[in-house]
């Protein structure tokens, strides 16, 4: 697991702190990670363990999980970073001018971002003062990523029943 995580999953996650993630990329990469515990734990289709179990078996989280502490993680780095950094200047600007395209828009990481915050029960709005403290940012950001797996895997179980 251990060679798994830093050679597979770092280089598969390799700048996802600033992905625009759909669902079907969550998805894909969520079948990615559980072939590969399927085949770490020589386990067959027929054998029929669901995907909750493996993940627990394997002491590992939801792939979406791992994106979104990666990003809220970043998200919070930049927050802290001087106003003249770029990176900063990219997540708090506008355009000015410029027009939406026609039907269903593209999310930005905004979209995103406030998505995740969401699922991970941190308010949006205090987002900024939160992340001010480095050390209580990341122990906010564990928990709602904690938060987040246990709702994944009991909505998980209850389709499965």
């Amino acid at each position: 697991m251990a060679v798994y995580n830093a050679v597979c999953v770092s280089t598969l996650l390799y700048g996802c702190e600033a992905w625009v993630l759909y669902r079907r990329h969550i998805k894909t990469l969520e079948q990615f990670h559980i072939s590969c515990f399927q085949r770490m734990l020589r386990l067959r289709w027929w054998d029929k363990v669901p995907h909750v179990e493996i993940r627990h078996g394997a002491l590992c989280l939801l792939m979406e999980a791992i994106i979104a502490e990666r990003q809220l993680r970043w998200t919070g780095h930049v927050i802290r970073m001087p106003e003249n950094r770029l990176p900063r200047r990219v997540l708090y600007g506008e355009l000015k001018e410029g027009r939406r395209s026609v039907g269903g828009q593209c999310e930005r990481f905004k979209d995103c971002l406030k998505a995740t915050l969401k699922k991970s029960a941190i308010p949006p709005d205090q987002l900024e003062t939160l992340a001010a403290d480095r050390k209580g940012w990341r122990d906010i950001c564990t928990t709602g990523i904690l938060f987040m797996q246990a709702t994944q895997n009991k909505t998980e179980d209850e389709r499965r029943r």
